[in-house]
């Protein structure tokens, strides 16, 4: 996959300068039994399909996918135009309220339309607390745009996104819509000026929503869980993981580092099958601990042991730049 894409569709952790003593391609897992080791690559997707397959996707794609065209692409209009509306005069300082209110709500219902118009079809297991309980929710394992998904299914909540994002056709004045915090990776203050949002937000008496962060900050296969930076964790309340299974029989769902098919095929690919069945799992709120109130780096990873546990899979501690190098030097090679 082309670097220039990854470095566009990155998650924008705000905090990113984390030095590491050590990393290693292979990952561990403690065990009940023991410390199990995984040599399982987190960046390696294959999809080899039976002829069976592509006479079903031939004849999805001349059925069945023509329609969900035309209905997500009616769905995401709509919702731009709602989004267009809502935007008008608006103060983004303050949390939306009154007539705009609704209009995020069909927003949101029209962003499950999309989702469904791809073939997802979405259960969820456990149950979603408040933002009384628990303002932030941390969702993993990340592997793909398609996991945009869980803000759809959680409510709308305001997440962090790339500032050139508010200019894409139709999607950048939904994202506005929904309140996201933007910031320009390339800029210090910018990404200053973000984590001071969240805190903002977030200790807020104000009616926000939730906060939704995917915090490894990079995309796997989901056989490991990648480390996770602190930004979601900085204001030190509690948080609700949310684990994201995708019950698929080809993956064709993850956009990743090692993979011959780029963004437009794994698009077409999910939309070719005729269900993708994917699962938002809810665990308990995780409470920190006055240690984990003061130091998220810690909060962070302890919440990431957590959800590996649920999970699993193996911790990978490779960061993003660590997995650029490597592949930068692979695809040089």
């Amino acid at each position: 996959m082309e670097d220039t894409d990854r470095n566009e569709y990155e998650e924008h952790g705000v905090e990113q300068e984390i030095d590491k003593s050590h990393v290693s391609d292979e990952t561990h897992q403690e065990k009940h039994n023991g410390s199990a080791k995984t040599t399982a690559d987190p960046f390696y997707v294959r999809l080899l399909f039976t002829p069976l397959d592509f006479v079903s996707m031939a004849f999805l794609s001349i059925t069945l996918v023509p329609i969900r065209m035309v209905a997500a692409f009616i769905a995401l209009t709509l919702a731009w135009a709602v989004s267009c509306i809502g935007l008008t005069n608006i103060d983004q300082t303050v949390p939306v309220s009154g007539w705009r209110k609704p209009l995020q709500w069909i927003s949101c219902f029209l962003g499950r339309i999309c989702c469904r118009c791809c073939g997802f079809s979405v259960t969820i297991t456990g149950t979603q607390v408040p933002k009384s309980v628990a303002p932030v929710l941390v969702v993993a394992p990340h592997s793909s745009f398609f996991d945009a998904l869980a803000i759809f299914w959680t409510g709308l909540p305001f997440i962090v996104n790339r500032e050139e994002n508010k200019n894409l056709l139709f999607i950048g004045k939904c994202v506005q819509f929904a309140q996201a915090i933007f910031v320009s990776r390339e800029r210090k203050e910018s990404r200053e000026e973000c984590k001071e949002e969240i805190k903002r937000r977030v200790n807020s008496k104000q009616p926000w929503e939730q906060f939704l962060i995917f915090p490894e900050g990079t995309t796997s296969n989901r056989k490991a869980l990648m480390s996770f930076k602190p930004g979601g964790f900085l204001p030190g309340k509690p948080v609700q993981p949310v684990l994201i299974r995708y019950h698929l029989k080809h993956d064709t769902v993850s956009w990743t580092w090692d993979q011959p098919h780029g963004f437009i095929a794994c698009f077409m690919y999910t939309m070719f099958q005729l269900r993708n069945k994917v699962e938002l799992e809810f665990l308990p709120p995780y409470e920190p601990s006055e240690p984990e109130q003061m130091d998220p780096v810690l909060f962070a990873s302890n919440v990431r042991q957590e959800m590996s546990n649920a999970l699993g899979v193996p911790l990978c501690d490779m960061s993003y730049e660590d997995i650029k190098n490597k592949y930068s030097k692979k695809k040089e090679q």
